[in-house]
């Protein structure tokens, strides 16, 4: 075996903290450093960077290609060859003299990795993160991109690679499943809990800690909040952690306009991204993951779960593979208001399951998705690759 560590060079689509930054900022900060040496390219500076330096790892910009709705439009494939040209002589610039053993692009939104890694010829695993349902062509050509350009398929869940087999089972003999990871955090007296927000003890706070976008399920969990304020439950608090993708502030106009629709502005809190998420988390009493589009994975129920607070998650994507029905949180019917309504009115009544549910969904956090797992795995993944 060679002494020195192998170069794995990491790709990524964005430098925020959101899941699947988190996700790469995991991984990297644990692995072995003896065997493996992350340097890590990103599209931009941001949060992502200031952390992984923390760690005294390579972070690198470069003009990277992303896949988005602007690349699939007839003038973003037109531009294609050159910004593809462009990026590898970036990546050669960066890379030279450099011996990469693995690169490893995480999540299939960035395309450089894939074409560098082939032009290189470098063994390339491909880290998938994402559920692409619409449009069909897009769709079918990730799968056409992930056949010719990886080496490996890293799965984040059984549903994300379940979605991949159903169009191409050509790719069952190179793919796996790796779940997410997380360490849980020490559980404090949450009295104590330094934070601007104030809640009176009588609330029953729910969270939603998310991207504000199309498909994040705000609008859903705002028509159910209407209908249990109908209802009754005026002591329901409603607290959302998140911020719209850059550019996409719309998504956050509109979340405001239907609260004010509904007469809600008494009960919902809006805050905006936040590097440091735990005392949100810890200052609610149930978390709420409403997507209304499959969740590839849904790190922000691992995070509910490591401090004891029940989940209640749509039912579809990686979703079920984290939140165990009755027993850590409520799966509820997909884009249904009073599934979910119900759901949440079930757990506001009654606090003892609220307490039960918390720490099962802390035990299955560290017997099921410990960061000393996730890692572990991946480094089998790597080995399986450079053999």
């Amino acid at each position: 075996m060679n002494s020195q560590p192998q170069i794995i060079a990491f790709f990524h689509q964005s430098a925020d903290l959101y899941g699947s930054d988190k996700v790469l900022l995991s991984l990297i900060e644990n692995l072995d450093r003896e065997r493996y040496e992350p340097i890590v390219v990103l599209p931009c500076h941001g949060p992502l960077c200031d952390e992984l330096e923390k760690h005294d790892i390579q972070v690198y910009i470069a003009p990277l290609v992303l896949a988005g709705r602007a690349l699939f439009s007839p003038v973003g494939l037109l531009k294609l060859p050159i910004a593809l040209f462009n990026s590898i002589k970036a990546l050669n610039e960066i890379f030279s003299g450099i011996d990469v053993a693995i690169v490893h692009s995480n999540t299939l939104a960035v395309l450089s990795g894939a074409f560098w890694s082939k032009f290189k010829r470098i063994k390339h695993l491909w880290h998938v993160h994402e559920i692409i349902e619409r449009p069909v062509f897009v769709r079918k050509a990730f799968a056409w991109l992930l056949l010719l350009f990886a080496d490996r398929i890293v799965c984040n869940s059984r549903a994300t690679l379940d979605h991949l087999l159903a169009d191409f089972g050509i790719l069952s003999g190179k793919s796996s499943v790796v779940w997410n990871g997380i360490e849980p955090p020490a559980l404090l007296d949450e009295s104590h809990i330094g934070s601007p927000l104030v809640f009176a003890p009588q609330n029953v706070v729910v969270a939603l800690v998310a991207r504000i976008n199309r498909w994040k399920g705000h609008l859903l969990l705002m028509k159910a909040a209407k209908l249990l304020l109908e209802d009754g439950y005026s002591n329901i608090k409603y607290l959302i952690v998140g911020s719209p993708p850059a550019g996409q502030y719309h998504f956050l106009e509109k979340l405001k306009k239907v609260i004010n629709e509904y007469s809600l502005q008494e009960y919902v809190q809006i805050v905006p991204f936040s590097d440091d998420i735990w005392p949100f988390w810890r200052q609610c009493d149930i978390a709420v993951v409403p997507s209304t589009e499959p969740e590839p994975f849904g790190l922000v129920s691992l995070e509910a779960m490591s401090v004891e607070k029940p989940v209640i998650a749509a039912g579809h994507g990686g979703l079920v593979d984290i939140v165990v029905d009755g027993e850590t949180g409520l799966l509820f019917e997909p884009n249904n208001c009073e599934s979910l309504k119900n759901a949440l009115a079930r757990l506001v009544n009654d606090e003892n399951l609220r307490y039960s549910m918390g720490k099962k969904g802390r035990e299955r956090v560290c017997e099921v998705f410990s960061v000393a797992k996730f890692v572990e795995k991946f480094d089998e993944e790597y080995r399986w690759v450079l053999n």
